[in-house]
Protein backbone atom coordinates (compact mmCIF):
# COMPACT_ATOMS: atom_id res chain seq x y z
CA UNK A 1 0.00 0.00 0.00
CA UNK A 2 2.74 2.55 1.28
CA UNK A 3 4.12 2.38 -2.91
CA UNK A 4 0.37 2.87 -4.13
CA UNK A 5 -0.15 5.79 -1.55
CA UNK A 6 3.24 7.22 -3.07
CA UNK A 7 2.43 6.50 -6.45
CA UNK A 8 -1.06 8.46 -6.09
CA UNK A 9 0.52 11.68 -4.38
CA UNK A 10 3.44 12.14 -6.81
CA UNK A 11 0.47 11.70 -9.73
CA UNK A 12 -2.73 13.15 -8.22
CA UNK A 13 -1.29 15.35 -5.71
CA UNK A 14 -3.65 18.31 -6.70
CA UNK A 15 -6.54 16.04 -6.79
CA UNK A 16 -5.03 13.41 -4.00
CA UNK A 17 -8.26 13.31 -2.05
CA UNK A 18 -10.23 11.68 -5.04
CA UNK A 19 -7.44 9.59 -5.32
CA UNK A 20 -7.31 8.72 -2.32
CA UNK A 21 -11.34 7.85 -1.42
CA UNK A 22 -11.28 6.31 -4.75
CA UNK A 23 -8.14 3.62 -3.96
CA UNK A 24 -9.63 3.14 -0.47
CA UNK A 25 -13.17 3.14 -2.07
CA UNK A 26 -13.21 -1.26 -2.96
CA UNK A 27 -12.72 -2.36 0.63
CA UNK A 28 -15.72 -1.24 2.49
CA UNK A 29 -18.64 -2.96 0.21
CA UNK A 30 -16.72 -6.25 -0.01
CA UNK A 31 -17.32 -5.88 4.01
CA UNK A 32 -20.54 -4.70 3.95
CA UNK A 33 -21.79 -7.51 1.58
CA UNK A 34 -21.17 -10.34 3.92
CA UNK A 35 -23.82 -9.40 6.12
CA UNK A 36 -26.00 -8.05 3.73
CA UNK A 37 -26.44 -11.34 1.91
CA UNK A 38 -26.58 -13.04 5.09
CA UNK A 39 -29.59 -10.76 5.79
CA UNK A 40 -31.45 -12.07 2.61
CA UNK A 41 -30.08 -15.63 3.21
CA UNK A 42 -31.41 -15.42 6.64
CA UNK A 43 -34.73 -14.54 5.17
CA UNK A 44 -35.08 -16.98 2.79
CA UNK A 45 -34.81 -14.66 0.03
CA UNK A 46 -33.71 -14.52 -3.37
CA UNK A 47 -32.86 -10.26 -4.32
CA UNK A 48 -29.38 -10.76 -4.09
CA UNK A 49 -28.64 -8.41 -6.83
CA UNK A 50 -30.70 -5.77 -5.26
CA UNK A 51 -29.03 -5.80 -1.56
CA UNK A 52 -25.49 -5.74 -3.73
CA UNK A 53 -27.00 -2.46 -4.90
CA UNK A 54 -28.21 -0.92 -1.66
CA UNK A 55 -25.11 -1.97 -0.23
CA UNK A 56 -23.01 0.09 -2.69
CA UNK A 57 -24.99 3.05 -3.31
CA UNK A 58 -24.94 3.29 0.19
CA UNK A 59 -20.68 2.62 0.60
CA UNK A 60 -20.46 5.13 -1.82
CA UNK A 61 -22.55 7.51 0.19
CA UNK A 62 -20.76 7.34 3.21
CA UNK A 63 -17.16 7.19 1.60
CA UNK A 64 -17.73 10.54 0.17
CA UNK A 65 -19.00 11.83 4.13
CA UNK A 66 -16.23 10.10 5.87
CA UNK A 67 -13.42 11.63 3.48
CA UNK A 68 -15.30 14.88 2.17
CA UNK A 69 -12.98 14.65 -1.11
CA UNK A 70 -12.05 18.55 -2.47
CA UNK A 71 -13.57 20.11 0.61
CA UNK A 72 -12.03 23.39 1.67
CA UNK A 73 -9.76 21.90 4.23
CA UNK A 74 -7.80 19.36 2.48
CA UNK A 75 -7.93 22.00 -0.79
CA UNK A 76 -4.52 23.44 1.34
CA UNK A 77 -2.66 20.43 1.01
CA UNK A 78 -3.59 19.86 -3.04
CA UNK A 79 -2.73 23.86 -3.57
CA UNK A 80 0.69 23.41 -1.93
CA UNK A 81 0.73 20.16 -4.30
CA UNK A 82 -0.70 22.29 -7.05
CA UNK A 83 2.22 24.68 -6.69
CA UNK A 84 0.15 27.78 -4.91
CA UNK A 85 1.44 29.95 -2.17
CA UNK A 86 -0.02 27.82 1.04
CA UNK A 87 2.47 28.08 3.74
CA UNK A 88 3.85 24.55 4.82
CA UNK A 89 3.17 24.61 8.25
CA UNK A 90 -0.64 25.30 7.70
CA UNK A 91 -0.51 22.60 4.70
CA UNK A 92 0.83 20.43 7.08
CA UNK A 93 -1.45 20.97 10.08
CA UNK A 94 -4.47 20.35 7.76
CA UNK A 95 -3.09 16.90 7.14
CA UNK A 96 -3.94 15.79 10.60
CA UNK A 97 -6.60 17.86 11.32
CA UNK A 98 -8.50 16.08 8.40
CA UNK A 99 -7.16 12.69 10.14
CA UNK A 100 -8.73 13.61 13.03
CA UNK A 101 -12.01 14.59 11.59
CA UNK A 102 -12.03 11.40 9.85
CA UNK A 103 -11.69 8.92 12.11
CA UNK A 104 -15.02 10.52 13.97
CA UNK A 105 -16.95 10.52 10.91
CA UNK A 106 -15.77 6.91 9.67
CA UNK A 107 -17.38 5.36 12.98
CA UNK A 108 -20.71 7.80 12.98
CA UNK A 109 -21.09 7.43 9.29
CA UNK A 110 -20.19 3.54 9.35
CA UNK A 111 -22.61 3.12 12.60
CA UNK A 112 -25.55 5.02 11.00
CA UNK A 113 -24.69 3.51 7.14
CA UNK A 114 -24.90 -0.17 8.99
CA UNK A 115 -27.87 0.02 10.64
CA UNK A 116 -29.68 2.11 7.04
CA UNK A 117 -27.89 -0.96 5.29
CA UNK A 118 -29.32 -3.98 6.91
CA UNK A 119 -32.76 -2.29 7.52
CA UNK A 120 -33.44 -1.58 3.80
CA UNK A 121 -32.32 -4.84 2.70
CA UNK A 122 -34.50 -6.70 5.31
CA UNK A 123 -36.92 -4.71 3.76
CA UNK A 124 -36.21 -5.75 0.69
CA UNK A 125 -36.01 -9.29 1.60
CA UNK A 126 -39.43 -9.09 3.19
CA UNK A 127 -38.47 -8.75 6.81
CA UNK A 128 -41.06 -7.94 9.85
CA UNK A 129 -40.72 -5.20 12.00
CA UNK A 130 -39.55 -6.86 14.63
CA UNK A 131 -36.69 -8.18 12.55
CA UNK A 132 -36.12 -4.76 11.06
CA UNK A 133 -35.18 -3.47 14.28
CA UNK A 134 -32.47 -6.33 15.16
CA UNK A 135 -31.15 -5.64 12.06
CA UNK A 136 -30.85 -2.04 12.69
CA UNK A 137 -29.27 -3.02 16.12
CA UNK A 138 -26.63 -5.33 14.32
CA UNK A 139 -26.14 -2.84 11.85
CA UNK A 140 -25.09 -0.10 13.77
CA UNK A 141 -22.94 -1.89 15.87
CA UNK A 142 -20.79 -3.95 12.93
CA UNK A 143 -21.21 -0.62 11.00
CA UNK A 144 -19.12 1.39 14.32
CA UNK A 145 -17.00 -1.45 14.25
CA UNK A 146 -16.12 -2.14 11.04
CA UNK A 147 -13.34 1.57 10.85
CA UNK A 148 -11.62 0.98 14.28
CA UNK A 149 -9.29 -1.88 12.91
CA UNK A 150 -7.32 0.26 10.11
CA UNK A 151 -8.77 3.97 9.87
CA UNK A 152 -6.61 5.39 12.22
CA UNK A 153 -3.50 3.51 10.36
CA UNK A 154 -5.05 3.76 6.97
CA UNK A 155 -5.38 7.55 7.22
CA UNK A 156 -1.76 7.64 8.26
CA UNK A 157 -0.49 5.59 5.74
CA UNK A 158 -1.94 7.58 3.37
CA UNK A 159 -1.34 10.84 5.04
CA UNK A 160 2.44 10.12 4.71
CA UNK A 161 3.85 11.00 1.34
CA UNK A 162 2.27 14.36 1.71
CA UNK A 163 3.58 15.39 5.10
CA UNK A 164 6.82 13.98 3.72
CA UNK A 165 6.74 16.05 0.77
CA UNK A 166 5.47 19.30 2.77
CA UNK A 167 7.97 19.21 5.19
CA UNK A 168 10.65 18.56 2.77
CA UNK A 169 13.90 19.82 4.69
CA UNK A 170 12.42 21.60 7.52
CA UNK A 171 11.49 21.18 10.90
CA UNK A 172 8.17 22.27 10.87
CA UNK A 173 6.88 18.65 12.22
CA UNK A 174 8.66 19.05 15.52
CA UNK A 175 6.52 22.20 16.66
CA UNK A 176 3.24 19.75 16.09
CA UNK A 177 2.53 17.77 19.25
CA UNK A 178 1.86 14.41 20.02
CA UNK A 179 -1.31 12.39 19.04
CA UNK A 180 -4.06 11.15 21.17
CA UNK A 181 -4.59 8.01 21.56
CA UNK A 182 -1.54 6.87 21.70
CA UNK A 183 -0.20 4.37 19.10
CA UNK A 184 -0.90 1.49 22.10
CA UNK A 185 -4.43 2.40 22.61
CA UNK A 186 -5.00 2.76 18.47
CA UNK A 187 -3.86 -1.28 18.78
CA UNK A 188 -6.27 -2.15 21.65
CA UNK A 189 -9.02 -0.72 19.84
CA UNK A 190 -8.71 -2.00 16.59
CA UNK A 191 -7.81 -5.43 18.30
CA UNK A 192 -11.45 -5.65 19.77
CA UNK A 193 -13.03 -4.24 17.04
CA UNK A 194 -11.22 -6.76 14.68
CA UNK A 195 -12.49 -9.65 17.33
CA UNK A 196 -16.16 -8.35 17.09
CA UNK A 197 -16.81 -7.85 13.28
CA UNK A 198 -15.36 -11.43 12.77
CA UNK A 199 -17.04 -12.87 15.55
CA UNK A 200 -20.30 -11.42 14.15
CA UNK A 201 -19.20 -12.04 10.19
CA UNK A 202 -18.91 -15.56 11.20
CA UNK A 203 -21.84 -16.33 13.49
CA UNK A 204 -24.31 -15.36 10.11
CA UNK A 205 -22.36 -17.48 7.95
CA UNK A 206 -22.71 -20.24 10.33
CA UNK A 207 -26.59 -19.27 10.08
CA UNK A 208 -26.60 -19.33 6.80
CA UNK A 209 -25.37 -22.67 6.49
CA UNK A 210 -27.41 -25.46 7.69
CA UNK A 211 -25.28 -27.56 7.34
CA UNK A 212 -22.92 -26.20 9.50
CA UNK A 213 -24.79 -28.26 12.24
CA UNK A 214 -24.35 -31.69 10.71
CA UNK A 215 -20.73 -31.24 9.20
CA UNK A 216 -18.92 -29.66 11.74
CA UNK A 217 -15.78 -28.94 9.99
CA UNK A 218 -17.50 -26.09 7.80
CA UNK A 219 -16.77 -23.90 11.36
CA UNK A 220 -13.17 -24.18 10.22
CA UNK A 221 -14.02 -23.37 6.33
CA UNK A 222 -15.49 -20.70 7.20
CA UNK A 223 -12.81 -19.47 9.53
CA UNK A 224 -10.48 -20.39 6.86
CA UNK A 225 -12.58 -17.97 4.52
CA UNK A 226 -12.96 -15.05 6.33
CA UNK A 227 -8.93 -15.35 7.21
CA UNK A 228 -7.57 -16.46 3.71
CA UNK A 229 -10.12 -13.36 1.93
CA UNK A 230 -10.68 -10.44 4.69
CA UNK A 231 -7.95 -11.06 7.43
CA UNK A 232 -4.86 -10.92 5.32
CA UNK A 233 -5.46 -8.53 2.33
CA UNK A 234 -7.66 -6.00 4.47
CA UNK A 235 -7.31 -6.43 8.19
CA UNK A 236 -3.15 -6.83 8.41
CA UNK A 237 -2.24 -6.10 4.83
CA UNK A 238 -4.10 -2.80 4.27
CA UNK A 239 -4.88 -1.93 7.47
CA UNK A 240 -2.57 -2.91 10.83
CA UNK A 241 0.38 -3.33 8.64
CA UNK A 242 1.25 0.64 7.60
CA UNK A 243 1.05 1.45 11.22
CA UNK A 244 4.32 -1.09 11.61
CA UNK A 245 6.12 0.67 8.97
CA UNK A 246 8.07 3.61 10.90
CA UNK A 247 8.84 0.97 13.90
CA UNK A 248 10.44 -1.18 10.50
CA UNK A 249 12.09 1.86 9.37
CA UNK A 250 13.87 2.90 12.85
CA UNK A 251 15.05 -0.48 12.62
CA UNK A 252 16.56 -0.60 9.31
CA UNK A 253 17.77 3.02 10.30
CA UNK A 254 16.41 3.95 6.38
CA UNK A 255 14.64 7.23 7.18
CA UNK A 256 15.84 10.52 5.91
CA UNK A 257 14.68 14.21 6.60
CA UNK A 258 12.18 14.75 7.94
CA UNK A 259 10.58 11.13 7.91
CA UNK A 260 12.28 10.82 11.45
CA UNK A 261 10.01 13.59 12.74
CA UNK A 262 6.85 13.20 10.82
CA UNK A 263 6.37 8.86 10.99
CA UNK A 264 4.96 8.06 13.97
CA UNK A 265 6.89 6.53 17.06
CA UNK A 266 5.99 3.03 18.36
CA UNK A 267 4.09 4.47 21.40
CA UNK A 268 3.46 8.03 19.50
CA UNK A 269 -0.35 7.20 17.86
CA UNK A 270 -0.23 9.21 14.48
CA UNK A 271 3.39 10.89 13.90
CA UNK A 272 2.43 14.08 15.48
Amino acid sequence: MDRIWQWAWDRYGPRYSWALSAISFPILPSIYLIPSFGVVALEKSGHYVEAAAVTVVAVLVCGYVMALPGRRLFRLVEQWAAGHEVERACALEATYTWARGMVARAVVGNAVMGALVLVLVGAIAGADASRLVQYGMLGTAFGAAIPLPGVHSLMEAALRPARVAIAGDTGIGDSLPRSRPTFAAWTNVSMVAVAFTYAVAGAMLAAVFDRAREEPVLFAVIGCALTLVFAVPITVGTAFSPSLRPIRDLAEGTETGCCRRLQPAPAGGSGR
